[in-house]
This record gives structure tokens, sequence and C-alpha cells, in this order.
């Protein structure tokens, strides 16, 4: 490039390190890196908390103010419809304060204020479809009949007509698309979550020492939220299961949050094992590869139902720490790891195959050191982040090129 390119970032999510912590890791690691090639990323968190890395603050938080059902039928759709209207003056004074080269905008329901915007000032445009954007909202979102499913999917079809191309985060989530709407295979590229190698971790020894966990015991690890997708109950009747048997075994749940994780408490709290059941809480992202490096087997129990289109970040950092992986044979995780070389699935309708796979685990440490071993060098080779963003660049050159601004 013969100059720095300035890509305009719109993110509409409202709850960026909560339950979307996920897709908020990978604009902020997927972006960081692309800058490292070159590029200037201006960002506009809609509704950051904190100021973005422009230096202009975002707006504020949502205020929902139809909280009666039928008010919420009758008008929400509406409402956000008509918002785009009043978001158009501030993102076109935006892009005119980054002076812009190309548009990044990750897809939300009901908006296409940013998207129309960079057609209209002819600037290329990309569409960061980072989930099944419409069945999440029709399925979690739309308990009051609140969302007019033609319009949700009216909206999102303008947009992906718009744009030059789309990138998701799976396999899943293009064929989800290509069922939807009439739009050509290669306008969609998936670009799948990643991770980077972590450097100069501190002895395990001390935080051990610091949670509480003997100093030679072996350490099963969850990292998220105890969600209902996370199979809570299953991962329950595991503990319970093993710590029972085995007096010199810990598990350590990392991360906080979720609807299921005061019942998982409860239960654990009158179990004679619970001492060896460390909740850490919430953990900043960046302290989290500390809590992973005492992980000797690393758990993502996913559960089968529903549209698996997840990339999860979790499975990604455990491989690129080594880890001995235990999950569900599902979605882009089917694709990532090989049964038995980097990774063990198990049946997620047989609670005794989970605690099979385990144990095979516990009673083979040169076995689990293998598969980690294996699955670090296949995020190494394919899925660090700088793969990652090499992808994002290739979309954002042809896109420019499209436009005769290459």
């Amino acid at each position: 490039m013969n100059k720095t390119v300035k890509i305009a970032y719109f993110n509409y999510m409202q709850d960026l390190y909560g339950m979307s912590i996920g897709s908020t890791i990978k604009a902020e690691q997927l972006l960081s890196h692309l800058e490292l090639l070159g590029y200037k990323i201006c960002f506009y968190w809609r509704y950051a908390d904190k100021p973005n890395k422009t230096g202009i603050a975002g707006s504020g938080k949502n205020r929902n103010f139809l909280q009666h059902p039928l008010l919420r039928r009758l008008f929400f759709t509406l409402k956000e419809i008509v918002k785009n209207i009043f978001e158009l003056i501030r993102e076109y004074r935006f892009l005119k304060s980054c002076r812009a080269d190309l548009v990044i905008v990750r897809i939300d329901a009901f908006r296409y204020s940013a998207s129309l915007l960079a057609r209209i000032l002819g600037l290329p445009l990309l569409i960061e479809a980072d989930g099944a954007n419409s069945w999440e909202w029709l399925h979690y979102s739309n308990k009051d009949g609140n969302i007019w499913k033609s319009w949700l999917l009216f909206v999102e079809r303008f947009c992906f007509r718009l744009a030059d191309s789309v990138f998701v985060q799976s396999k899943v989530a293009k064929d989800y698309y290509l069922d939807l709407y009439p739009i050509a295979a290669d306008k969609i590229t998936v670009i799948t979550n990643g991770a980077d190698p972590v450097q100069q971790l501190p002895d395990p020894h001390v935080l051990k020492e610091q949670l509480g966990i003997n100093k030679s015991a072996v350490v099963c690890g969850f990292m998220g939220s105890l969600h209902y997708w996370h199979n809570t109950g299953l991962l329950f009747e595991l503990v319970n299961r093993l710590l029972t048997d085995d007096p010199d075994l810990y598990f350590l749940i990392v991360g906080g949050g979720g609807p299921m994780t005061d019942d998982f408490i409860r239960q654990c709290s009158g179990c004679e094992w619970k001492k060896r059941v460390i909740f850490t809480g919430y953990i900043e992202h960046s302290k989290t590869p500390l809590y992973v490096n005492l992980f000797d087997i690393a758990l993502a129990p996913y559960a089968t139902s529903g549209l698996f289109y997840y990339s999860p970040v979790k499975i990604f950092e455990y491989m690129v720490q080594g880890k001995a992986i235990v999950t569900t044979r599902i979605g882009q995780i089917a694709e990532l790891i090989t049964a038995g070389e980097s990774g063990l699935f198990f049946d997620p309708n047989s609670p005794g195959d989970l605690v099979a796979k385990v144990r095979s685990l516990l009673s083979e440490p040169a076995y689990r050191k293998r598969i980690g071993e294996r699955a670090r060098q296949v995020i190494m080779a394919n899925h660090t982040w700088n793969h990652k963003a090499a992808q994002l660049e290739e979309q954002c050159l042809a896109a420019l090129h499209k436009h005769g601004r290459g």
C-alpha cells in the first residue's frame, strides 16, 4: 500500500464484556492485528462504557421505554428502525472525522445506518456477521413477540446487498445465511476466532497456592459463563463423580455470570468435596492465561441443541496453551479438533462418556501432554490472530480495489 488505509469500524453491541465477550475479544484482537499490518482503525463502539480508540465517547446506555409486553409488540421494531435516522448524522460526522477509506460494520438487528452511509459516500463496505444474527434475535430476544420477523430479515438482507463482502465466524453461520438469502457463496468468507501464544507465564504454583489448590494436585478447568449452552448439569455430574473418587483432583471454574451459576454453586456447597471446586468469579481477559496455565485438562461441554454457529474463543485459547481438551463434536469445533490427536470428544447425551474421557486423561499424563502439544501446533500453524488479520486484509484489499482505491 502507498498510504495508510483508514478503516471505520462500527459495533453496536450493548453487552461488550458480558455474554458478548467472545465477540468483543474478536473485534479487539482481529483489528489490532490489522493495525500491525499498517492500517489505521477508528472504532465506533456505539454503546461503549468508555471512550473508544478515536477518543470519541459512546453515546451512553441503551434505555428501553417499552416495558409493557403489548407496547413492545406494537412499537419495538418500529423504534429500532427509526433509530437509524437519528444515527445517520452522528455516524456521518464520525466517518468524516476519521477520513475513512473503508467501512466495516458488525451487523446487528435493524441496524442499517452505517452501511447505508458507506454506500452513499461511495466507500468500500465489509459486513461482519459474527453470528447468525437474525436467528439470535428471534430465539433469544423475542419473548414478547416484539420482533417483526419479515422486517428483521429485510433489513439484514438489505445490508448484505449493500456490502462488497461479508465475513462470518464459522461455516455453520455461512450456511445459515446462504440458505436464508440469495447470496453468492463467494461473497461470504469464514474468518474464525483465534489465539496468540502466551509469553513468559509465571510459576503456576504461586497462583495455585493463592487459590488454595495443592501444589501436586491435578486440575480440571472450565473457562466461561455457566450458561445453559455449556451443559452445566452434565458438568456438575462430572465434578461430583470425579471429586468423590479422587481426593487429589480439583476443579477450577474461571469466569463469572450465567443464569446457572447460583444453582451450580448451591449444588457444590452441599458436598463434602466443596473446597476442591474453586470459583474465581470475573477475571479480566488479559489475565485468563494465568488461570488456564493451571489446567491439566480443559473442559468445553457444549450442549447440542439449537444452531451451533459459534467459534468458541475458549477452545482456541485452551489449545494455544497446549491443554488437553474434552469437548463436544459440534459445529466448528469438529472441524478444528481431530479426535484422539488434538482433543477428545464426548457424547453430550451420555454423562458416563464424559466421565470416561476425562478419566482416560487423568490416568495417562503423557497422553494428555501429547494431545495438548498437538493442539498447540494446530493453532500456531493456522489460527493465530495474525493469520486471521491476514484473511481480513485480503477482503479489505479486494473491496478497495473494486472501488478504485487500492
